[in-house]
């Protein structure tokens, strides 16, 4: 009964000086990860409601938040991409969930065009991303002790460079919903996001209870199904879409698997093989995911054409494929994830992890990631695949330029 007792009390120490040796080893980890202290000093309303917004996210990535920054033009719609579109917008959305009292936030981004944005401001979008080791500790290993202050704010930029706009009232557009993983963020898969705005998607990310953002209460009965069905109603009234499609990772597989019906294209990653699908289906995973592969060997339906990793074909990509990592330096559990989104839970959580270890938490690949730094690596692949492949299935088809198609993740 003493050993238990002293790991705790261990452990609270260690938490609560967390913050000071991650600060001493890790400062500027990033050039895109940045400390959040000054953009909390510059900011006054906006900034005071982040911090009332946000809070829970994940070791799969964490919450962020970017301050809205108001154009004079609405992005307009577009379900055929064309050469004009040079840069995307950003917008977040407060859904209000009614029954509990509630309101949910919900990342967007959109296409848009020169002629689309009158004016611009000088100041950049930035992501502001919270990492709460309370919440880690609750969710992973039911730990209630850890105080709230054990967090740290980062703020970073898009991959790509994004402008900052009301929520356009689009109509005839093509959707894409992202669904995060278990202890992931809305922002997670924001490089993906990013990327496929600039195509002309109109790309949708809703915060999750279960992430670690807390910019919410967890309450009982309100799950994901609960949230989708007011997303979803919202989305139908607000653009009037002429496809759907879902991206998930991880639990979000599940997720997107469950939303929509037959017209809808999918991806999903690093979750479970998928049985047999009536409609589009682009299943990725690799076998150095310790995670996935925790719950057994992969079984793919034989349905489903398995892509070769050297030679993707990116200009006809057929609707039911599996690109599977099999390497042993393949992709890890969170190698899916933004980079710089990985790179501020490495420069937080790397002091943190042999504690985790000491009490069997799991830490979902984080221990390989740490040592891989792999995202980008990843993105080069992914998302190319991800981008012709939800060209080539939706319903109404996306135009893609072949420049685009073959871009790289920057």
């Amino acid at each position: 009964m003493l050993l238990p007792s002293i790991l705790n009390a261990i452990g609270v120490l260690f938490l609560i000086l967390l913050p000071l040796i991650s600060a001493l080893s890790s400062s500027d980890s990033s050039k895109n990860v940045k400390s959040n202290s000054q953009l909390l000093q510059q900011g006054e309303g906006s900034r005071r409601r982040f911090n009332q917004d946000l809070a829970l996210s994940s070791i799969c990535g964490f919450a962020l938040r970017c301050d809205a920054r108001e154009c004079d033009e609405h992005v307009s719609g577009v379900s055929q991409v064309d050469c004009q579109i040079q840069e995307i917008a950003y917008a977040t959305l407060s859904l209000a969930i009614p029954n509990f009292d509630c309101s949910i936030p919900v990342a967007m981004w959109f296409p848009t065009k020169d002629s689309d944005v009158t004016s611009k401001t000088t100041s950049e979008v930035r992501y502001i991303h919270r990492i709460s080791v309370k919440r880690i500790g609750g969710l992973l290993a039911a730990w209630d002790f850890i105080p709230e202050f054990v967090s740290r704010d980062f703020a970073f930029e898009p991959s790509i460079d994004t402008l900052s706009s009301p929520i356009p009232k689009a109509e005839g557009c093509n959707v894409v919903f992202f669904a995060h993983g278990y202890l992931g963020s809305r922002f997670d898969l924001s490089h993906i996001a990013e990327a496929l705005a600039m195509e002309g998607f109109v790309c949708i990310s809703p915060e999750y209870p279960e992430s670690l953002a807390a910019s919410y209460a967890r309450q009982e009965g309100l799950d994901r199904s609960i949230i989708n069905e007011h997303l979803l109603s919202y989305v139908q009234k607000s653009f009037r879409p002429v496809s759907y499609a879902g991206i998930g990772h991880s639990l979000g597989c599940g997720t997107i698997l469950r939303m929509g019906d037959d017209s809808w294209t999918r991806v999903i990653m690093a979750g479970r093989a998928p049985a047999v699908s009536s409609s589009p289906l682009l299943f990725i995973s690799s076998t150095n995911d310790c995670t996935v592969r925790f719950g057994g060997p992969l079984e793919i339906p034989t349905c489903y054409s398995i892509l070769s990793e050297s030679e993707l074909p990116l200009n006809h990509i057929p609707p039911f494929s599996a690109l599977i990592f099999d390497r042993p330096d393949g992709p890890n559990h969170i190698s899916y994830l933004s980079e710089n989104v990985n790179e501020a839970m490495t420069s937080f959580l790397s002091p943190l992890l042999p504690l985790a270890q000491a009490f069997s938490i799991p830490v979902l690949d984080f221990d390989k990631y740490q040592k891989s730094r792999d995202s980008r690596a990843t993105a080069e692949i992914v998302q190319p695949l991800i981008s012709s492949f939800l060209a080539q299935h939706t319903n109404s088809k996306v135009q893609l330029s072949s420049s685009r198609r073959q871009q790289k993740y920057s």
